[in-house]
């Protein structure tokens, strides 16, 4: 019983979701051909041109993961659908859950869209294959299934949609001004900042070339080591997803 709820559940959000896998997967391949083109038009070598990639992957990984998670915990209350879902005899945890994989199944297709296109781009380009790539593509994963878990948390302890939205993509765009606060005017790294972990993905492709502290043109900046990312992004992981699910299962609708 409770294997069929959470199929039923996860099937229907992927359902729901094939409109958005699409256009995140085609914007991924039209942005990952841009950077190309600016490659070509700034006359990038080709670590100028890995790093600019696994910027462009962080940056949409927060896009995708904050559009595609912000109803998750929300949506339910919000609608007349709710009175209809919630009634039901299935444990709220498990609805909750199912979301969540869903969300994260979603992401993957962008996600390995965006490298797929970058190594093609790397090979065309510069004749040669984007290091670490498979590393760094693991690491993709990690921080998007961190950064949805994240959104649909928020989501989960929100009135409105639009909560989980401001919030992450605020965190998606703003996180360069963050580093830059915390790394010239504070002095210390962002460890408790979730895209602060995420930069591993930028850093392992042009390994060894960036080091933990990095000068900038107006501001130094850090970036973090593989053990400190990964533990930032299963921190996330884990703090907001049981939070999702404890806040999704004791609401009142």
């Amino acid at each position: 019983m409770k294997n069929r709820a959470f199929y039923a559940f996860f099937n229907a959000e992927l359902k729901m979701a094939k409109s958005q896998i699409i256009a995140f997967s085609f914007l991924s391949f039209i942005i990952v051909v841009l950077t190309g083109m600016l490659s070509i038009k700034a006359l990038f070598n080709s670590t100028d041109f890995f790093e600019s990639i696994g910027l462009v992957i962080w940056l949409m990984i927060g896009i995708a993961a904050t559009n595609v998670a912000a109803g998750i915990g929300v949506i339910d209350f919000n609608k007349r659908t709710g009175l209809l879902v919630l009634s039901q005899p299935v444990d709220r945890k498990l609805i909750f859950l199912s979301r969540l994989f869903a969300a994260f199944l979603i992401i993957l297709l962008p996600i390995t869209v965006l490298y797929i296109s970058g190594f093609a781009m790397s090979l065309l380009l510069y004749k040669v294959s984007i290091p670490n790539i498979f590393l760094s593509y693991a690491l993709s994963v990690l921080y998007a299934f961190s950064f949805t878990a994240m959104i649909s948390g928020i989501s989960a302890m929100s009135r409105e949609k639009s909560t989980p939205i401001s919030f992450g993509l605020t965190f998606a765009f703003l996180a360069v001004f963050v580093f830059a606060i915390f790394s010239k005017f504070i002095g210390m790294q962002p460890w408790f900042f979730l895209p602060y972990g995420g930069l591993i993905i930028s850093k392992v492709m042009a390994a060894p070339y960036l080091m933990h502290i990095n000068p900038g043109n107006y501001f130094f900046y850090y970036m973090p080591y593989l053990n400190e990312a990964l533990l930032i992004m299963l921190l996330y992981l884990l703090i907001f997803a049981a939070l999702g699910t404890f806040y999704y299962s004791r609401r009142e609708l």
